[in-house]
């Protein structure tokens, strides 16, 4: 038995007894109003689910009664279906703009009255969910699961968010270091401060080109705060002695500037862990080295903690119905366990897209089946990666680099391209000409 709570509302008495009827007959519980002034007693005495609005009434128009609605909220709540006898395309683009539902035009298909009717039920079923969602679900900053490994982590956190020493955090590629980075700087002391992160290739680049003014803003944004350096191991030697001066003395000499400039930040450094190597081969300060790794932080890869799987399947749903307004979908158990049972060599951001492109391209609940093709499809574009081809000239290779990179981050953001410009550190209207240049698609990057 239906309980969802309609409204019909419609100056002609037939009307409103005969939808009264079907609806009463498929169990739903039914208010009717003769003009606009019932109208406004009965939704403000009883909000309905559903309200079915005639837009012609002696009265009160039903566009008015829609202003009127917006305004009072009461569409967080309930879904409008106008009706009309002889409304227009401009009718119902302006009902539309204001918030209904759907426009259904007279005389009214008893078949369609009841599907859309059910349609409006299940839509606003889905957004009271997510608000919900929204509500109760807060940022979440510290690894998710239960396996031994991810305790472990969290108690990590835990401890060194007492702290104000650097922090060196080592992983593969796609464990999500820079979660575990924001995790470590919210969980302490300076979580009201700036995060400001960078990669070392940045970082070279500001160093090398003498951006002097931009260096410094950066690092006086995270006075106080917390500064996360990006694939530590590709610093080079000036960028090093800025980074062992700031991490060692708590101050730094920018060329040009008159005195060395004092600043309190906690550095984190990320690498995915050639840095012990590379200064064997003394190519990186060893007592920079020394003093960022007396309290690694290793993240282990997806494929070492599966167990977790089913936790980080509901943070990821929740967060893209949360932050994206996709539509919510259950993952079956078989979906499940085939999802554990992957190697996961993107691990979780591999994880995270997948999951992405599953609630995009369905609604039902996510089977089995269509985890394993969405494996397969993941797989398969991992494999394909492209290999350095010495026969190419140094500027052929360069585009098929750049083509290569700009279609995995295009990719990973799913074909936005504003979020692909600031990822890749390039401008907008430069980044459209470049995709244009290499023949990429940015809704469909091969």
């Amino acid at each position: 038995m239906k309980t969802a709570k309609l409204l019909i509302v419609d100056d002609e008495k037939d009307i409103r007894n005969l939808m009264d009827e079907i609806f009463s007959e498929e169990g739903y519980q039914v208010e009717t109003a003769a003009n606009g002034v019932q109208a406004q007693q009965a939704w403000r005495k009883n909000l309905p689910d559903v309200i079915f609005l005639d837009v012609w009434m002696p009265d009160i128009d039903g566009i008015s009664l829609l202003k009127e609605m917006q305004k009072e909220g009461v569409l967080e709540h309930t879904k409008v279906i106008m009706m009309s006898g002889h409304g227009t395309i401009e009718t119902a683009i302006e009902a539309t703009r204001l918030g209904a539902y759907d426009f259904l035009e007279k005389p009214l298909s008893l078949a369609k009255l009841i599907v859309t009717a059910e349609r409006a039920i299940e839509h606003n079923r889905l957004h009271q969910e997510n608000r919900q969602l929204k509500q109760k679900a807060p940022d979440q900053f510290l690894p998710i699961g239960k396996s031994k490994m991810v305790v472990q982590l969290r108690e990590t956190i835990e401890r060194l968010s007492k702290f104000t020493m650097p922090v060196l955090i080592t992983g593969e590629a796609g464990v999500g270091k820079h979660h575990f980075a924001r995790a470590l700087h919210k969980t302490s002391h300076r979580k009201d401060a700036v995060i400001k992160e960078i990669t070392s290739i940045d970082l070279n680049r500001l160093l090398e080109e003498e951006r002097t003014e931009e260096l410094k803003n950066l690092l006086r944004d995270a006075h106080q705060g917390t500064l996360v350096i990006a694939n530590i191991e590709q610093l080079h030697s000036v960028s090093q002695d800025l980074v062992a001066d700031l991490v060692l003395h708590q101050k730094v000499f920018l060329k040009g500037e008159p005195e060395s400039l004092s600043l309190d930040i906690r550095v984190i450094a990320l690498t995915r862990g050639e840095l012990e190597e590379i200064v064997l081969h003394r190519q990186f300060r060893d007592d920079l080295f020394q003093r960022l790794k007396v309290m690694p932080i290793h993240v282990p890869a997806l494929r070492q903690h599966t167990e977790d799987i089913p936790e980080l399947i509901d943070y990821f749903v929740n967060y893209f119905v949360t932050r994206e307004g996709l539509e919510y979908r259950h993952f079956s158990v078989p979906s499940q366990n085939s999802l554990r049972q992957y190697a996961w060599p993107g691990n979780m951001k591999e994880l995270q897209n997948l999951i992405q492109r599953l609630l995009i391209l369905g609604t039902e609940e996510v089977s089995d089946e269509e985890v394993k093709k969405a494996i397969m499809q993941s797989d398969l574009a991992q494999q394909n990666q492209p290999q350095i081809d010495t026969s190419l000239s140094l500027k052929d290779a360069k585009d098929q680099w750049e083509a290569a990179y700009l279609s995995q981050l295009l990719r990973e953001t799913g074909g936005n391209v504003s979020e692909t410009a600031k990822r890749s550190g390039v401008d907008r209207t430069n980044l459209y000409r470049k995709l244009k240049s290499l023949g990429i698609d940015p809704k469909n990057p091969v």
